[in-house]
């Protein structure tokens, strides 16, 4: 199926729209093989015929929003779903209200159990102030561009963690060998951590990175600053929304895609970590944001619409 927020596939939708019909007629058929005590999704146009076909043999259906604005189908969905689940307290207004909890977004229970002291000793940063640097799964090039050009403004003020995905790690690698010894000492780029991921983010006393939902959620559960810089492509401007809502909650500060380069970077980062009582501020206002538990919150509340509970 193809996605209503592009253009061209809104074009190609009227000819596509066919494939509709026989796509909820073979969910149907699964449906009824299978005979689910409730169906659970996360939307988009791919969902469509599975919630017809679930609502159409009355099976409940729980929608799971994870951005702010939810997309076209979500929208729609939403109307013909029994309960839904925001990831963030701004997405209400665009969602039925009696049908809408707020329970956050669902993160790897393993990130949990790192502590900071237990995370930096792993990571071998006892000391000292810890900024974490990830552009997503596959890293970002505009962010690494960014990072590494700031590197020795970063460094002169704290041990940089940097996920920089896996086509990027050689260049990061690169620049970390033509620093001086006392700054590349502090500069640790991984083309992405998997267990330690966790340990990251205990360790960190700031985190940049992208604005989408799982990314933010992850911050705040362990209640850090953040530093956002939306991706400029994302559909209907999705992490924009996301990075503004927790901006306006005092957790994070935002970095256009447009604006960021290493100047800027330098000036925010720098600014943060030289004014402890704003980190202080963002830290308490992302703990209160945090919801470490929205995983659980999310399977307690399936399995009672589903009647399992």
């Amino acid at each position: 199926m193809p996605s209503l927020r592009d253009p061209d596939s809104r074009l190609s939708l009227v000819a596509r729209a066919v494939l509709l019909v026989p796509s909820a007629l073979d969910a149907l058929l699964r449906v009824v093989a299978f005979r689910p005590d409730v169906c659970l999704t996360s939307g988009g146009l791919v969902a469509l015929p599975v919630v017809i076909a679930a609502r159409a043999w009355r099976v409940p259906v729980y929608l799971w929003e994870g951005n702010v604005v939810p997309g076209r189908v979500n929208r729609m969905l939403a109307g013909w779903s029994q309960r839904i689940g925001a990831t963030f307290d701004a997405s209400t207004p665009f969602l039925p209200r009696d049908r809408t909890h707020v329970p956050g977004d669902p993160i790897r229970r393993s990130l949990l159990r790192w502590s900071g002291v237990e995370a930096r000793t792993v990571l071998g940063v006892d000391h000292g102030t810890v900024v974490l640097v990830s552009g997503g799964s596959q890293g970002s090039e505009r962010i690494n561009d960014a990072v590494l050009a700031a590197l020795p403004q970063l460094l002169a003020h704290a041990t940089v963690i940097h996920l920089t995905g896996g086509a990027h790690l050689g260049r990061a690698e690169a620049r970390k060998a033509a620093l001086p010894k006392e700054l590349a000492e502090r500069y640790r780029p991984y083309a992405y951590l998997r267990d330690e991921m966790g340990a990251a983010l205990a360790a960190a006393d700031l985190i940049v990175g992208r604005a989408g939902s799982s990314s933010i959620a992850e911050g705040l559960a362990f209640g850090k600053p953040l530093v956002l810089v939306p991706f400029g492509a994302a559909a209907s401007g999705h992490q924009a929304a996301n990075a503004r809502a927790i901006q306006e909650t005092g957790a994070a500060e935002v970095i256009r895609e447009g604006q960021l380069d290493a100047e800027r970077l330098a000036a925010v980062v720098v600014g943060l970590l030289n004014d402890p009582p704003r980190l202080a501020r963002m830290s308490s206002a992302a703990r209160a944001l945090g919801r470490p538990q929205a995983a659980d919150t999310v399977a307690q509340e399936i399995l009672a619409l589903g009647g399992c509970a």
